[in-house]
This record gives C-alpha cells, structure tokens and sequence, in this order.
C-alpha cells in the first residue's frame, strides 16, 4: 500500500483538498465516498488510525473534512518537530565539542609537565570521543539538509498548488 511516511503524508493531504474542493467541510455539507471520489482504502483507513484522528468526521454513511481538528494536528506536529530540531542537536554537539577540545587542551599542557602514561590514554580516549562527534555531527548535518531541502520541495509545490486554485477561482 504505502513505503514510507511522505507517501501517507501526501495521500493524507490530497484526500484532504477533495473534501475542500467539494465543499465537505461541515455537517450539513457532508458527502460519501462516492461523490467525493475518494479511493475505497479511504473507508478502510477510516475504521482505523485515520477514524480515530478525527480530521475526517462520519455523519450518516457521509463525511465531512473538520478543519480545526486539522489545524490542532499540524499545530502539534510542528511543536514536536521543533523539540526534535536538528539545528539544536548540532549546537548542542558543537558545544559539548568545544567542552572536549578545552578538556584536552588542558590535558595536553597537563601531560607536558607531568609526563604520564595515564594522562595520554585519557587524552587518547577524549581525541576518540571527539572524533566521534564530529562524525556524528556531520550525520545530522547531513539530514538536516536533506530535510531541508525536501521542506523547501514540498512548499514550493503546495503554493504552486494555491495559486492554481486561487487563478481558477477568479476566471
């Protein structure tokens, strides 16, 4: 049925431009399946996850798009998505990065004087570990570029969309 999550994403969000182009957007608006075009997966879903979210509301055999439930899923998903920000991971890698680079430094100086065997596997094991971040930093680096640019696809193409509907409504 679906590989991944962009694909559910995006059957999600084309399901939900036919109930808007439809009008089904209210109780007294609500259509079935049939007079929205909308696969036979669609009830299948419904009895499942896709029931239970609430955005596609059943009255009667006949549905009906709830736009503030929408809103309040998509308000919640970018708040999740902020906690989860890939740009605050990688600050947080920079700093703990620079705790470990002074960390060493020191014991550089440290082993300069001193002269222990002790002090240079500690020193190796800190260069170890730094090297490590590092690798880890340019992995999320990486995805958040990715990431981004797949953000910046997907919105390109959804006001592409917009003005499309917004020519078609004036002429």
């Amino acid at each position: 049925m679906f590989t991944g999550r962009k694909q559910i994403e995006n059957w999600f969000y084309n399901v939900v431009e036919k109930f808007r182009q439809k009008g089904a957007i209210s109780p007294d608006k609500a259509m079935t399946v049939e007079e929205l075009d909308l696969p036979p997966r669609f009830e299948e879903a419904m009895k499942k996850r896709l029931g239970r979210s609430g955005v596609f509301v059943e009255v009667d055999g006949k549905y009906y798009l709830s736009e503030e439930r929408l809103k309040q899923i998509e308000e919640m998903r970018a708040a999740r998505g902020e906690a989860w920000n890939p740009r605050k991971k990688i600050m947080t890698l920079r700093l703990v990065q620079l705790a470990i680079v002074a960390f060493l430094v020191t014991l550089f100086l440290v082993n300069i004087f001193v002269q222990s065997w002790e002090l240079r596997i500690v020193s190796a094991v800190f260069l170890v570990i730094l090297l490590l971040m590092i690798a880890l930093q340019i992995y999320y680096l990486s995805r958040a570029r990715k990431k981004f640019s797949s953000q910046q696809i997907s919105k390109a193409s959804t006001n592409n969309a917009r003005c499309r509907r917004y020519e078609d409504d004036n002429h």
